[in-house]
């Protein structure tokens, strides 16, 4: 009599066990960030020259960063620290909608660094950085420049 009583017991604790006792969860949100792109400039800037470099951000608004990354010689190894100037601006185009110079909206002056030199929020369109020689460089150097966006 004891073993039915028994697989009785052990058969109530298993059920119970394995019961479909299931905890309702809240809806899980995930919020998107905007997807940010870093574009990357290598170049030759020359004596009291400037290059600028067209980007777009492509959402309603988000934070843009510039970055002089590196400015060395051309001909051998080293770097440079000079200050240069660093900014951004709206492009400046010809009749064909072609980018020929850059209306400069905000300029730092600052040397090259590992990270951004500065950041600010932008709205949706069209944009150009600007990195210039304000006289401080001795020769033409190679620089390298980075600029994130949305």
């Amino acid at each position: 009599m004891r073993r039915p009583a028994f697989i009785l017991v052990i058969a109530a604790v298993s059920t119970l066990a394995c019961g479909n006792a299931t905890t309702p969860t809240s809806p899980s949100t995930t919020s998107s960030a905007p997807a940010t792109v870093t574009e990357r400039f290598d170049a030759i800037i020359d004596l009291k020259g400037s290059r600028f470099f067209p980007f777009s951000v492509n959402q309603n608004s988000g934070t843009v960063s510039i970055n002089l990354a590196s400015l060395s010689p051309l001909n051998r190894p080293g770097l440079f620290a000079v200050t240069m100037e660093v900014g951004y601006g709206v492009p400046i185009t010809d009749e064909d909608g072609n980018p020929v110079g850059c209306d400069l909206r905000r300029t730092i002056q600052t040397a090259p660094a590992l990270t951004a030199q500065f950041t600010d929020t932008l709205t949706a369109g069209s944009y150009c950085a600007n990195l210039a020689d304000i006289g401080n460089m001795l020769e033409a150097a190679n620089f390298s420049i980075r600029i994130t966006h949305p």
